[in-house]
Parts: C-alpha cells; sequence; structure tokens
C-alpha cells in the first residue's frame, strides 16, 4: 500500500511541477513587449494625407454660415446648378495644394448621389452625375483616395480626393 501512496504523491508532485514550468514560461514570454511591425508605406501616409484633409474641412464651420461645414462650400455651385462651375473651385485647389508635399498631384470627384438613385440607369462617369474640380489627364505613380458624404440642401454628394505621388 505504501508503494501505491508514493506513486500517487509523485504524480501529484509532478502536476504541480508541470503547473509551475507553464506559469514560468508564461511569465517569461509575457516580459517581451511585442510592438506591431507596421511598415509605413506611400500609399498609406497619402491616404491618411487625404482622409485628414478632408476631415479637416468638414469640421471647420462655414463663415458665411450657408453650408453646413467649409468642405461642403467648397463642393456647392451657383443657383445648386450642377451644370455651372464651382465658385470655390480655387480655394479648394489652393487649400489641398497647401496641405499635400511637392511633387502630389491630386484629383477632386464630386458624385450627386441623389442624382445617381434617381436615375439608376446613369453611369457614374455622367457629366451629370460626376463633376471634377481638379481633373489631371495622366495618373501616374502612387495613389491613395479617401472620400466623405456631404448633404447639401437635402442633395447628397460623395467627395472623392484621391492623392498621386509621382515617381521622381
Amino acid at each position: 500500500m505504501s508503494k501505491r501512496n508514493n506513486s500517487a504523491q509523485i504524480h501529484v508532485l509532478e502536476v504541480i511541477i508541470v503547473a509551475g514550468m507553464l506559469l514560468m514560461s508564461l511569465y517569461f514570454v509575457r516580459t517581451f513587449e511585442f510592438s506591431p511591425n507596421i511598415k509605413t508605406t506611400d500609399e498609406n501616409e497619402l491616404e491618411i494625407l487625404s482622409e485628414g484633409i478632408l476631415k479637416s474641412l468638414e469640421g471647420v464651420p462655414d463663415s458665411e454660415e450657408h453650408y453646413p461645414s467649409l468642405l461642403a462650400r467648397y463642393l456647392t455651385t451657383p443657383y445648386r446648378n450642377d451644370d455651372e462651375t464651382f465658385p470655390y473651385k480655387e480655394n479648394f485647389v489652393s487649400y489641398v495644394e497647401r496641405s499635400i508635399p511637392e511633387g502630389t498631384l491630386f484629383e477632386i470627384l464630386r458624385v450627386n448621389i441623389t442624382k445617381l438613385k434617381e436615375n439608376p440607369d446613369l453611369s457614374i462617369r455622367n457629366d451629370h452625375i460626376t463633376k471634377y474640380v481638379n481633373k489631371i489627364e495622366v495618373k501616374v505613380g502612387t495613389e491613395a483616395s479617401s472620400s466623405r458624404i456631404v448633404v447639401i440642401d437635402n442633395t447628397i454628394y460623395e467627395v472623392v480626393l484621391t492623392l498621386y505621388l509621382t515617381l521622381g
């Protein structure tokens, strides 16, 4: 009977030793600080930059108090007529130019979501649906886009800012 008692005690001791070893190994692994290995690329930087530009314009109130934000004022057209040019185009373009690094090209696209919903057969490339504030013909290099939804006088627009980091 004493042999059985000894073997049971040895099994209990083995379990305690294994549990202790597991706890020590967990403690050892936990002492290391793991930092995520996020690699910053041109695409990430461009996306963060374009998102920041739109977010900052969206957060600034319109000084004339006609629109919910400065972004909405920049996207508006005279008399709400989509066939007209943007009266604040130069302001918008100059703000973006001041906010981006040299050698970066950009394109601002405004899509009339309300009109697209009313005419689902129209393509997003249709001039009555899509307007460019600053359109570049040759798109080279790394690109990243960000967008915002803006409501102006019960009309829903999506504005897309695409930045192109040129090669050189």
